[in-house]
């Protein structure tokens, strides 16, 4: 196995450790949304956010092991995020409500699929080392 290869293995093992504490407060806050009769979708925005921050510095720091500003990143993170959250609304929508899967297995395949998406996102996009090209310019500006 490559050393890139071993590289995306253990990042993707991290990032699934720091998923489950994740979802796991995503889907306690949704359940009680939905429980005092919250919309799903008003649910779903609400529940997904909880878990964006102590995402954010999880994979940061142990997951991704990035240094440096946080600004860049961090408004990457948040756009990702938007987008998967739009992802995964997207998915409940059609699952319960077009094929009538109940709320719970809906959020559970959207969840799956989310992560999916949140995972290729921070690897390749957020998280993602500095070229070698961008390390030169960076030291010949210095």
């Amino acid at each position: 196995m490559s050393k890139a290869t071993t590289e995306s293995l253990r990042s993707f093992i991290r990032f699934g450790l720091v998923g489950v504490v994740n979802t796991g407060v995503d889907f306690a806050v949704f359940s009680l949304l939905t429980w005092w009769q919250t919309p799903w979708l008003i649910a779903q925005i609400v529940a997904y956010s909880c878990g964006v921050l102590n995402s954010f510095l999880m994979n940061r720091t142990w997951t991704f092991k990035q240094e440096g500003p946080w600004n860049k990143g961090l408004i990457r993170f948040i756009l990702l995020n938007v987008c998967t959250l739009g992802v995964t609304s997207l998915c409940i929508l059609l699952l319960h409500e077009q094929f009538g899967l109940s709320m719970l297995v809906s959020k559970a395949a959207a969840t799956v699929i989310g992560v999916l998406v949140n995972f290729a996102g921070s690897r390749w996009w957020v998280f993602r080392e500095p070229s070698r090209t961008a390390e030169k310019q960076d030291m010949s500006h210095s």
